[in-house]
Parts: structure tokens; C-alpha cells; sequence
């Protein structure tokens, strides 16, 4: 058995459907249960996640089990290796993955300077004070200030729910109301500190999985994304052969260079400009952020030609 770690946005859906593309081998992504369902459904602790995967290991098919993207960080590394499974973490330039993951959340035009540059709110405030440890606890309590019942996050997360789900939750919201409304009302100016808020919630998961897997996980045990995608030599020897040692050398790679087209290698220069795009406020979260970070970490971001300050 194996456990892949990511917080997502690192080609794990293509990495999940690759894997389980051999008949022996059964990947799945994004859940906590067995049977698998999405995240929050009948999830599981990590331990009966393991224990699960074990007793279908020992089913007449002989079948190997995995999955990736449910259990972020750490949270399950300790179980799978008490079984003898292997476990692994994906890396990511942490620019384009953060972009990415904002993305996901506010489309694709949000991120390539539409937002309020010189919003002079809360988050302008904030770090014109804060500049340490403590700045984590102090953004929360001003977001905690600033909420209202009915503010635009809720708003966003209904345009999410009616973007992504079933045709009834898409008719409750389209009563509610229209798509291009939503979007004007998250421009306002009003709402960039909403908008900031949740650009530091993401950049504090990103670091914090990226520092939890780094300081706990071996070289074999870590998985670049840009490689994985593009280079068949390194998925079958870093992913495929460490993963599963019973079927070395027995990867499945029909298809690899669909997804080289899809998500080409970000290069330095293209995280640089992903940076220089984000709105001022922006690149101040990120530029805290890097600050914070080991200088181990740093050395290795720099290693694998990933974007730093």
C-alpha cells in the first residue's frame, strides 16, 4: 500500500488516474473513506484509512491500494509506514500553486490584477504593525472584527457550490442570484480584505504542508510535480518504482505527454511574473510568508529552480 500527500493544485487528479491506469494498482484521490467519497463524507481516522487499505490488500486479486489528496501534510505517514506502506509528499513551486489554488476559488481574472491594489483596510494596517510570529493571531482577530453574517465569502462559496454541483443546488442559486452580479459585488473595493483574507489562508496551508513534509520526509520521499509531469525517467523511478517495488519497472505510461502539454515545467522567470502580477497587498502575505520560512526550505526551493524572495 502507499499514501501520496498533497494539499492539492500539484496535478494529483492526473497522478491518481495515471497510477490506476495498471490493472494491478488502485489509486484513489481527494477522500478519507472506504468506500471512497468525497472529503467530509463518511471520512475516516488515518489509522482505519490504513487499516482499510490493508484488508483489501489481502484480497484474492492481490491488487495494491493507495490514494493521494485526502490526509494533508503528515497526518497519515506514521500509520502507512507502521504497515510497511511506503508514503511520499508532492512539491510545487509554491507561486504557481498558490496562484492556482486562488484560482479555484475566485477564477482566473482575480489573480491577474483586478483586485484593489491600495486597499487601505485592515490588511494595510496589519503590516504596517505586525512584522513577526504574532501576526498569524492578529489577522484572525481582525477578520473576526470585519465578518458579518452575510458577507461576500459566503457569496463566493455560493458561486462555487453553483459552478461545481448538482443541477438542484444550481437552481436554488440561480433564484438567488445571477453569476455576473456575484462578480461585480466581489470587485468592490469593500471586499478586497475578503479577498486578502482568504489569499493568506491559502498561502498558510501551502507553507505549512510544505514544511511538514520537507522536515519529515527522505529525498526518496519527495516528488516534484514539474518532473512528475514531464519526464517519463523520473515518474517511473521517483514515483512508480518507489511507490510500488513490487511492480518495478512495470509503470503505465500510455498518454504521459497529454498532461506535458496540459502542465508544463514552471520555470523561474514564469513564477517571477505570477508574483509581479499579484496586487501589492498580495505580494506583502507572500513576501511574510517567505520570510518566515527555514532556510533549509528556501535552499531547497532554490535547488529545484523554484521561485523565492
Amino acid at each position: 500500500m502507499f499514501y501520496i500527500s498533497s494539499r492539492g493544485h500539484s496535478a494529483t487528479s492526473w497522478l491518481a488516474n495515471q497510477i490506476s491506469k495498471h490493472h494491478k494498482v488502485v489509486c484513489w484521490h481527494g477522500t478519507r473513506s472506504i468506500p471512497p467519497y468525497s472529503l467530509g463524507i463518511n471520512d475516516l481516522s488515518p489509522k482505519d484509512f490504513v487499516k482499510g487499505l490493508k484488508i483489501l490488500e489481502q484480497q484474492s486479486d492481490k491488487r495494491i491500494y493507495g490514494a493521494v489528496h485526502g490526509f494533508h501534510g503528515i497526518l497519515i505517514k506514521d500509520e502507512i509506514e507502521k504497515e510497511g506502506g511506503r508514503f511520499a509528499g508532492i512539491f510545487r513551486d509554491p507561486i504557481p500553486k498558490i496562484s492556482s489554488f486562488f484560482h479555484a476559488y475566485l477564477w482566473t481574472r482575480l489573480s491577474n490584477g483586478v483586485l484593489p491594489e491600495d486597499y487601505k483596510g485592515p490588511t494595510g494596517e496589519l503590516f504596517k504593525r505586525i512584522s513577526n510570529e504574532k501576526i498569524i493571531k492578529n489577522f484572525e482577530k481582525l477578520i473576526k472584527k470585519t465578518k458579518s453574517k452575510k458577507n461576500i465569502i459566503d457569496k463566493i462559496s455560493n458561486y462555487i457550490k453553483y459552478k461545481n454541483q448538482k443541477r438542484e443546488t444550481k437552481r436554488s442559486l440561480k433564484k438567488k442570484s445571477k453569476p455576473k452580479d456575484l462578480e461585480k459585488n466581489i470587485l468592490l473595493k469593500d471586499n478586497s480584505k475578503i479577498l486578502c483574507e482568504l489569499f493568506f489562508n491559502i498561502c498558510l496551508q501551502t507553507f505549512k504542508y510544505d514544511n511538514e513534509i520537507f522536515k519529515n520526509c527522505n529525498n526518496d520521499q519527495i516528488i516534484l510535480m514539474e518532473k512528475m509531469v514531464s519526464d517519463k525517467d523520473y515518474y517511473q523511478s521517483n514515483v512508480w518504482n518507489y511507490l510500488m517495488p513490487e511492480l518495478k519497472d512495470r509503470a503505465e505510461i500510455n498518454d504521459f505527454e497529454v498532461k506535458i502539454r496540459v502542465h508544463n515545467p514552471n520555470e523561474n522567470l514564469i513564477s517571477k511574473q505570477k508574483f509581479e502580477q499579484l496586487p501589492k497587498s498580495f505580494q506583502q502575505i507572500l513576501t511574510w510568508f517567505f520570510s518566515q520560512q527555514n532556510q533549509d526550505l528556501i535552499n531547497f526551493y532554490k535547488k529545484n529552480n523554484y521561485f523565492t524572495l
